[in-house]
């Protein structure tokens, strides 16, 4: 439910996006500045006022302090730009980013906009605009509902030398007004498709996957996205809350997001896991990696393969990391009889090692 007040209580499901955005962005700025690209450009769609009722920092100054607290200061220019319809929001969010200012210094690299008045769907090209193609583009979408966020704007966005979404997808407040008389040009642009309307059909769980994947599809089918995950945003009830949806075109940031959707400490009541697969629900507690074996396992089953394709199926098309998948061969090979059996590899290779050139058979 959208709040009313300027500033509201900040919720656990809140304090976990957070922390993913946070993590995700402490990467995301030096693998940028180290490839080469001059100017970086953050957008926070819906930025909100910069702070909650007990003061911790909402997500404009996450993405700000991301950037400053980087151990080797970023060299190249960053443009954020920081949408907030509502202007009192807005005004308070000037505030917050003056005073984190008047603590530090801003350098002459870092530029930084409030846009107000206006939403996201009307202000995102204007930000874009500003900037030349080749300047990677990571966005925020979050949202209190669904209006305002057309699957056009994700394809604008995507439509970047590196263009990147974060998006938080309101699933309990859609599916329970999509069948609404009011709301089928809302629904047409947040999926950018009519085909919304076969899921409405659908007996309750099947509808829950239909509207996932069907949003899952047009980010890649019409936005261009290569990589999609999502991750679905569990409440103390076990009620899907949200998902948060992740697009990129760039296997590094795949990589990335997945290592910061792992490191997330979720103590705080609220669970969330990766189903993208329907055959995989994987909490991000860490003791889901004995299912990464049986994916192994079924994938690879009486096949050869090395690790470099082995690893490049673990982060493309599992929940898992590229860390997981070397300790869970170890224990295959180690097994009796063992679950797989190394058949080329570099000379003086240790035993539950696997360098790059090594090559498995696996049962």
């Amino acid at each position: 439910m959208k709040p009313q007040r300027v500033t509201w209580a900040l919720e656990d499901h809140t304090r976990a996006k957070h922390e993913i955005l946070r993590r995700y962005l402490q990467a995301w700025f030096p693998i940028l500045a180290l490839g080469g690209f001059p100017r970086m450009v953050f957008i926070d769609g819906f930025a909100g006022p910069g702070i909650y009722d007990d003061g911790s920092d909402g997500s404009p100054l996450i993405a700000l302090k991301a950037f400053l607290d980087q151990a080797t200061p970023i060299r190249a220019e960053c443009h954020f730009h920081f949408i907030e319809k509502d202007e009192a929001r807005a005004d308070r969010l000037h505030g917050c980013i003056g005073t984190l200012f008047a603590a530090r210094a801003k350098p002459r690299n870092l530029h930084v906009r409030v846009h107000s008045g206006e939403g996201f769907e009307q202000v995102y090209a204007e930000a874009l605009r500003d900037h030349p193609r080749n300047a990677p583009v990571f966005a925020l979408v979050d949202p209190f509902g669904w209006n305002g966020m057309p699957m056009t704007a994700m394809r604008d966005l995507m439509n970047r030398a590196s263009g990147e979404v974060l998006v938080n997808f309101m699933f309990e407040e859609i599916n329970r007004f999509l069948t609404h008389r009011d709301q089928p040009d809302n629904f047409d642009a947040l999926f950018g498709c009519p085909d919304w309307r076969k899921v409405t059909a659908l007996p309750p769980a099947q509808r829950k996957a239909g509207i996932r994947d069907l949003y899952a599809a047009q980010l890649v089918s019409m936005a261009g996205a290569r990589f999609v995950r999502h991750f679905e945003m569990r409440n103390g009830r076990e009620r899907t809350d949200y998902y948060l949806f992740f697009a990129t075109k760039n296997q590094k940031g795949l990589k990335k997001m997945k290592e910061a959707m792992w490191s997330v400490d979720q103590r705080g009541g609220m669970a969330f896991s990766d189903a993208t697969d329907p055959g995989q629900q994987v909490l991000f507690d860490g003791s889901d990696l004995t299912q990464l074996e049986g994916i192994l396992a079924r994938r690879f089953s009486g096949a050869t393969a090395d690790v470099d394709e082995i690893e490049r199926f673990v982060v493309e098309e599992t929940a898992f990391r590229e860390t997981h998948y070397k300790g869970i061969l170890k224990g295959m090979e180690a097994r009796v009889p063992a679950a797989i059996q190394v058949e080329a590899c570099r000379e003086g290779r240790r035993r539950g090692t696997y360098p790059a050139g090594t090559r498995v058979r696996f049962a």
